[in-house]
């Protein structure tokens, strides 16, 4: 089936379209398939972060110009019903068909036009920038440090004879349309075809930042890529069936070299667990290297919650833990990565709830957001509790019997069942869904419990931990006392709380740049004790305590 995607049509003021032809991209794609990952898997489109089918993100929105199908109860609860019976469906909740049920086109070899919203349609797939240019001399040998996240990707060049940085980009993950989260990419993966297809994407992107490097008169010489271990494995092509299902194992440990199409070699650091891979063992490289006082967590709050625990005389311990894609701005109906527009903190005033949006620009406080990001929410979140308008459950409190603050009186008039389910209207057209903080508070119970499990294990008492290391953006930016109130990390624990950035990324620039370093990593990741959290009988039920704010 081939599939014709166009930009929705601008309407004139006097109501009749613009004559103007629109760009249109052909797609083909197999009868049965997602039609949301057939849209943006194929390589034709910008990357969309999606929720990979929980139906709760509206991302994937697309319009059925005519003939539209009969709608679904998940999309009567993200669209209106003008925008119903305009046409606009979400696309993976839909299929691809063997021919148009209706019209004229219908029949062996045609066509089903399809409309995207105009900022998410993509003529042509934007090549990935070279970054931004550190330095001005050419000629150069580089090595390239990539952190392949299951969201975004970054990537830093470096002199291989001073170690200083060249240039430095990132771009949303090109496999983000197969959904957000490892289980959903493995899911993909397992297909046939799938893996190859998510390989390239990958692969086909760091090969047009290689070539913008190369363009501008340097030579990329060697790659260091650090990622967990399914995606790792995906990059690879390699087979990913022991990730897949229980008792797990992965096909390799890492440490190797890789030489692959179109690249320079690609080196892979050590993979010391299923599901604790290169992208933590890098990070680690980079601590140990800084001297970070032991004993130290370092903890990835990404879709996959990867710890490690070094302790005082060098022990290494390990686990993880699924958190999925809330703190990455995927799930929660107004989530979105932070960015112009987006809220990243909220305070109170006088007034109830401000919702402020980052740089300061005109309209941070005032005007339509984008939606919220991480922090925003995590802010939001620790606002409610301590007003009294959301209890430890995660449940919005009864105000029946009255709250004993008056702002929590005013935010409670905000409360309202839509769709037969609750919803809190906040400033600036944003919501937050009941639904939003059952899913944030999974988030906190399963971050908790390996943590907790990860300190136990150690016999490392919550006071005796020199450092927490929160990798990424989320740590750099979050609020310690925010995570500390609503329990993510013990009471007192906040004030070690530590950001450490894209700590990854770093080990990768650190093993790029002098792979013999790489040995000494491995035989540490040898030697590591795995807590494997999920298999432990007693999960659930230690999961359940955890799911209560504060606890």
């Amino acid at each position: 089936m081939k599939l014709r995607l166009s930009p929705v049509a601008e309407v004139a003021s006097g109501g009749t379209a613009p004559q103007i032809p629109a760009p249109c991209v052909d797609i083909e794609a197999p009868a049965g398939e997602s039609l949301s990952r057939a849209l943006w898997l194929s390589g034709k489109l910008r990357p969309l972060p999606l929720c990979g089918g929980l139906g709760r993100c509206g991302r994937c929105r697309l319009r059925f110009p005519r003939d539209a199908p009969l709608p679904l109860p998940a999309e009567e609860a993200v669209f209106s019903a003008r925008e119903l019976e305009a046409g606009w469906r979400m696309a993976c909740r839909r299929q691809v068909p063997a021919v148009p049920a209706i019209g004229p086109d219908s029949g062996p070899g045609s066509v089903l036009e399809l409309e995207l919203p105009p900022e998410d349609f993509a003529a042509e797939v934007d090549e990935v920038s070279p970054g931004n240019a550190l330095g001005a001399k050419t000629g150069r040998e580089l090595a390239l440090a990539v952190d392949l996240g299951t969201t975004s990707v970054y990537w830093r060049a470096l002199e291989t004879d001073s170690g200083a940085a060249v240039a430095l980009g990132h771009f949303l993950n090109p496999q983000a349309g197969a959904g957000a989260d490892v289980m959903s990419r493995l899911a993909v993966a397992r297909e046939p075809g799938g893996r190859a297809r998510l390989a390239g994407l990958v692969r086909d992107a760091l090969r047009r930042v290689v070539d913008g490097l190369h363009a501008s008169g340097n030579t990329v010489v060697r790659i260091c890529l650090a990622a967990n271990t399914a995606m790792t494995d995906i990059f690879l092509d390699r087979d990913v069936e022991g990730l897949c299902a229980a008792p797990y194992h992965a096909a390799h440990a890492g440490h190797e070299t890789a030489h692959l199409p179109g690249l320079p070699s690609v080196y892979i650091p050590p993979l010391p667990a299923p599901f604790v891979g290169g992208d933590v063992s890098a990070g680690l490289a980079a601590l140990l290297a800084a001297r970070t006082p032991r004993p130290f967590v370092l903890a990835d709050l990404g879709t996959n919650g990867e710890l490690a625990l070094v302790t005082a005389r060098g022990d290494l311990l390990l686990t993880s833990v699924p958190l999925g894609p809330a703190l990455e701005g995927i799930g929660p109906e107004c989530g979105q990565l932070a960015g112009p527009g987006v809220v990243t903190d909220f305070s109170l005033t006088p007034a109830g709830l401000a919702a402020h949006s980052p740089d300061g620009a005109p309209g941070s406080t005032s005007g339509p957001a984008r939606g919220i990001s991480a922090t925003g929410y995590l802010s939001l979140l620790a606002l409610l509790r301590q007003v009294g308008l959301l209890d430890a459950s995660g449940l919005f409190a009864d105000g029946r019997a009255g709250f004993s603050m008056p702002l929590a009186r005013k935010l409670a008039a905000g409360l309202q069942k839509e769709h037969g389910r609750m919803r809190l209207h906040l400033p600036r057209g944003l919501w937050l869904a009941a639904a939003d903080v059952e899913e944030l508070l999974k988030v906190k119970a399963a971050f908790a419990l390996a943590l907790d499990a990860l300190l136990r294990a150690a016999r490392v008492p919550p006071r005796e931990l020199a450092a927490l290391c929160l990798a990424g953006a989320l740590g750099e930016h979050v609020r310690a006392d925010n995570l500390e109130q609503l329990g993510f990390v013990p009471s007192g624990l906040g004030s070690r709380i530590r950001a450490v950035g894209n700590v990854s990324l770093d080990g990768a620039a650190l093993l790029a740049l002098h792979p013999d370093k790489g040995a000494e990593l491995a035989r540490l990741c040898a030697g590591a004790r795995l807590l494997p959290l999920v298999e432990n009988p007693d999960f659930y039920h230690a999961y359940l305590r955890h799911m209560r704010f504060g606890v």
